[in-house]
């Protein structure tokens, strides 16, 4: 009789609502528990994996951008860009500024796709790279127009190659309404270095310079393969060089931050074949002491008046006019 009552006790015991109420309670609070682990280790996930993907992004975003366009390109400067993050990609829409006297012109612009692993895609351009070419009989020579705004683009002439016919259109500048602000782009007669730039050419209304990258065996297959002077020229957008900053005009600080510029984009393979090239240029230009850089060119912007002092200057072989503004 004894041990029925234990049995029943022990029976109601396990059923007793309290136990019952006391396991949901348990099981209730494991399970808070399990949902709070979770959403915290998604949303640690998420961040690690968000932030994680924006600062690749971001390392590649300076790896192929500004080193490259800081020295590249007659008078063209990277104005500006945009970005617009996904989690894998990035898209980067960017302008391209061209400066002429006191003021700027818009030159092109550019949307890419950046992903984090593989090379960037270019989705749109402005056309300002693009170009259209025609023979132009006044001028003499073929001359190319920027698709996105309707300029004339720029062409400099080697000292080192031989031509049909030099373009001096300079003196054509320097009759121009003075209501204009024009862009010239002056080759000279041989490399200089910059104490004779600082010395011959000056600093006012000169924008920038065009370092010397060519090497004897380049010079020598042009002069065999290309038939035409407009083939022989070099245009500005695929020149190197860099801005003339008035206030260290001519300075080896100049010379020196070019050429470090140029030693990261190589060590970092950017645009490869272009900067293997120009450094090939110019250990050989310089004997192997890129110091002593040199300049086949440069780009003088101002109003007609302004630009007059050049024009009887021994040391400019061809000059070729750019695009032109209103003053006002």
């Amino acid at each position: 009789m004894s041990d029925k009552k234990e049995q029943q006790e022990e029976i109601d015991f396990i059923n007793q609502t309290s136990l019952q109420s006391a396991v949901k309670k348990s099981k209730r609070k494991q399970l808070v528990k399990y949902i709070f682990i979770s959403v915290i280790t998604t949303v640690v996930s998420l961040y690690v994996l968000i932030n994680g993907s924006q600062y690749l992004l971001n390392k590649k975003i300076d790896n192929e951008n500004y080193l490259f366009e800081m020295i590249h390109g007659a008078n063209i400067n990277l104005e500006g860009s945009s970005y617009d993050y996904n989690l894998f990609s990035v898209r980067e829409d960017s302008m391209y500024m061209k400066t002429i006297g006191d003021r700027t012109i818009v030159w092109d612009k550019t949307v890419k796709t950046i992903p984090i692993f593989g090379k960037p895609k270019l989705v749109e351009r402005g056309s300002g790279m693009g170009e259209t070419l025609s023979f132009n009989k006044e001028a003499k020579r073929v001359v190319r127009y920027n698709y996105f705004n309707n300029q004339r683009k720029l062409d400099f002439y080697y000292p080192k190659l031989s031509y049909d016919y030099l373009p001096h259109e300079l003196d054509i500048a320097a009759t121009l309404d003075d209501n204009k602000l024009i862009e010239v782009g002056l080759s000279f007669t041989k490399p200089l270095s910059i104490k004779e730039l600082k010395k011959k050419l000056g600093y006012e209304n000169v924008n920038w310079l065009w370092v010397d990258t060519s090497y004897a065996a380049q010079m020598e297959k042009m002069t065999k393969e290309l038939p035409s002077d407009d083939l022989k020229t070099k245009g500005g957008g695929g020149a190197f060089g860099f801005d003339v900053n008035p206030e260290v005009a001519y300075s080896q600080e100049q010379v020196q931050y070019f050429n470090e510029t140029l030693k990261q984009l190589y060590n970092k393979k950017i645009h490869k074949s272009e900067v293997k090239e120009a450094i090939k240029g110019i250990k050989e230009n310089t004997n192997s002491n890129p110091s002593n850089l040199k300049f086949n060119g440069a780009v003088v912007t101002g109003t007609a008046k302004e630009l007059q002092r050049f024009q009887h200057m021994d040391i400019i072989r061809a000059s070729v006019l750019g695009a032109t503004i209103d003053k006002y």
